[in-house]
């Protein structure tokens, strides 16, 4: 009987893994899904509107779902790779990758939010510096990030994304103008359930399954991350990869 008194410790915790996890997947997945049903119908409203400006703004409206959808599989892709990377079976398997391309693919699948919310977003990287990391662990690394700034960053604030190296390796920090993360829970958002435990909190605590990602996902390049406050950015989360 669930929840009953034959019911052991080993089995109560499966249980309640498998409802926490079933809540950050709906956490993270409800904002692509919401947002590639309102690009279909606006693509229905276009297709049947005969006064409507033609194929290139349907063509638009997919293109857009079509990044969301790719947004949402990424988001399925962390879910299932978490598990793995607790266990360290996921390994990163490292190639030199122009980061820059990886920027740039990570801030076409933010497009919309960057346009919906006003948001500047400046970028602070040598076009020619190659970095040897694995080219998917890190893609959606950079995705995880720059989707958590543009969700906290205030309307018509700035997302600043810089990389460079130093005599340790490589550091990434990707920041927005949004308020800081208190000292308190600097360390607990990279936590697995941090969203869970705290979502009768401050709205900014929902950070989903992705951070946590991201903190593994980074050990497994041999790095770090953190979060911190420089200067007009509040909330600047920096990843150290060594060389």
């Amino acid at each position: 009987m669930r929840g009953g008194p034959l019911e052991t410790d080993s089995a109560r915790e499966l249980r309640e893994k498998k409802r926490v996890l079933a809540a950050l997947v709906v956490h993270d997945l409800r904002s692509p899904l919401s947002a590639i049903q309102g690009y279909l119908q606006l693509l229905r409203e276009e297709l049947e509107d005969p006064n409507a400006q033609g194929k290139a703004t349907a063509y638009s409206y997919i293109d857009d779902a079509t990044t969301l959808v790719g947004k949402a599989l990424s988001l399925v892709a962390t879910i299932l790779d978490v598990d793995e990377l607790e266990d360290g079976i996921l390994k990163a398997h490292k190639a030199p990758v122009r980061i820059i391309e990886l920027i740039e693919r990570a801030n076409a699948g933010n497009r919309a939010q960057f346009e919906v919310r006003d948001l500047r977003v400046d970028i602070d990287v040598d076009p020619d510096l190659v970095v040897r990391l694995d080219r998917d662990l890190f893609s959606r690394i950079l995705e995880n990030l720059i989707d958590n700034s543009a969700r906290y960053s205030p309307r018509a604030g700035r997302i600043a994304i810089a990389v460079r190296r130093d005599p340790g390796g490589v550091e990434i920090a990707i920041g927005n103008s949004g308020p800081p993360v208190p000292e308190t829970e600097r360390e607990r958002i990279f936590g697995r359930y941090f969203q869970v435990e705290a979502r009768r909190a401050a709205a900014r605590a929902n950070r989903g399954l992705g951070l946590y990602f991201c903190k593994l996902a980074a050990e497994a390049h041999g790095g770090t991350i953190h979060v911190e406050q420089r200067g007009d950015l509040g909330a600047v989360f920096v990843v150290h990869l060594p060389e």
